[in-house]
């Protein structure tokens, strides 16, 4: 016999006990990129707080650290320190320890600890990080969980970030996807639709902020290079630093370029310990690479803009690249931003950099740089919007309850609503809930003003 279950999955405190307190939104960030992308919204969040009646904490894991870089991101960028830095990276380094288990053991513990500590009624994560696996550890407390840069795909699976990925966006309670194309690849995986908000993509607001003061960073000329003169390369990814052979590859393949195109290259910290560690100093150094310590990013910001070319295995430099109006060749096998490649603003190519580096320098500088965010306006202030609107309307109290959840056949076989693999829906009044949230993710958000 089937009969209709009013329980709810969600383990929070009764509505009426969690409204007698303040709102409590815990923003937790893990490395410098997500800095650059989040200084916009988390200048908006913490300046909310007092006129729109909740609490924004910011917290870092510190999963990235760099005695050198410590610090250059919240200055240059204009962002405070964060309420609380788990230093995860810095104490794995001071015992020699950094493996993926190894960092993530130590997040999810010191992330149950600051979820004890500050008792948030939800936590905002960005991007693909191990840091974002932490919000495993967030939903086991019952704390509804919010993503941005949800939906990306590379279907690779020698990548670390592509587990990350599908284990963040399937536990979150609100997915922000940069592009519809994004969305959609959620939609496909089974998620409702109600989680899911187009905002475009942060990026936009980065650049448009800091580019002026970019352009007056004096890098080009300390480095000795003349704008639109030379090819700007990253490296970090780990199929491309963890192999030897392959590094040795990318390495020689780069000083090869240099005999027709000035290579500058940034040596950041993931990519000097492995150079180290497998003992490429001499090789790096036989090499006609321009290469520089790692560097802020008003300076690298400048160098983009100023590049004939940009050679990258970062997603992030990808989408700058396109924005910026620079080609792009992205040394790798496949892109969880395919975007910038039907825009005609990259190439995809993993062997042969040479080769390939020469062809991205022949693309057509015409592409539209408005692509990554079609919907034009700031990104930062769509999500800053719908968080506020979810927050007030009680979104995060019942996005787990069955009366969210009713509209899905699934959902009524494991509640005794239906047999199973019935054909059949709920009744309506426990899909009314859902259906709303569906059309409040399609419409318009409203701007809030200070």
């Amino acid at each position: 016999m089937f009969h209709r279950s009013t329980e709810c999955s969600q383990t929070f405190a009764p509505e009426s006990q969690l409204s007698k307190k303040k709102f409590t939104l815990l923003t937790f960030l893990g490395i410098r990129p997500d800095i650059i992308r989040m200084q916009r919204l988390l200048a908006l969040l913490d300046r909310g707080q007092r006129k729109f009646g909740y609490r924004h904490i910011f917290v870092h894991s510190g999963q990235h650290f760099d005695y050198q870089l410590e610090g250059i991101f919240y200055r240059q960028l204009g962002v405070r320190l964060p309420d609380s830095n788990l230093r995860v990276g810095r104490d794995l380094k001071k015992v020699n320890k950094g493996s993926h288990v190894e960092q993530a053991a130590l997040l999810f513990i010191r992330t149950a600890a600051t979820i004890e500590k500050f008792r948030p009624d939800a936590v905002l994560y960005l991007g693909d990080t191990n840091t974002v696996l932490t919000s495993l550890v967030v939903a086991k407390y019952g704390v509804p969980v919010i993503h941005i840069e949800g939906g990306g795909r590379s279907y690779d699976w020698r990548m670390p970030e592509e587990k990350n990925r599908i284990i963040v966006d399937h536990l979150s309670d609100v997915i922000y996807c940069y592009l519809d194309r994004y969305k959609q690849i959620l939609l496909a995986e089974g998620i409702p639709e109600f989680r899911t908000v187009v905002v475009g993509n942060l990026i936009v607001d980065a650049i448009r902020n800091f580019l002026p003061a970019a352009a007056r960073n004096p890098i080009l000329k300390k480095l000795g290079v003349v704008a639109k003169s030379y090819a700007l390369c990253t490296l970090h990814r780990e199929e491309h630093l963890e192999n030897r052979k392959i590094l040795t590859t990318k390495l020689r393949e780069l000083s090869k370029l240099a005999r027709t195109l000035p290579v500058v290259f940034p040596v950041m910290p993931r990519l000097r310990s492995s150079i180290h560690k497998f003992n490429l100093r001499g090789l790096l150094d036989e090499l006609n690479l321009n290469c520089t310590e790692p560097l802020g990013f008003l300076e690298f910001l400048n160098l983009e803009k100023n590049a004939a070319l940009i050679i990258t295995d970062s997603g992030t430099v990808q989408e700058e690249a396109l924005v910026l109006g620079v080609p792009c060749l992205v040394a790798r096998r496949s892109t969880e931003r395919p975007e910038t490649l039907a825009a005609g603003a990259s190439l995809l190519a993993e062997d042969d950099l040479e080769k390939s580096a020469l062809q991205a320098l022949d693309l057509p500088r015409t592409w539209d740089r408005a692509v990554l965010n079609p919907l034009g306006g700031s990104p930062s202030e769509r999500i800053f919007s719908d968080i506020l609107e979810k927050i007030h309307s009680g979104y995060f109290l019942r996005s787990r309850k069955f009366e969210m959840l009713g509209a899905y056949p699934f959902v009524n076989e494991a509640y005794g609503l239906i047999p199973p693999r019935g054909r059949g829906s709920a009744p309506s009044h426990l899909t009314r809930a859902a259906r709303a949230e569906t059309r409040k993710s399609r419409r318009p958000m409203m701007r809030h003003s200070f």
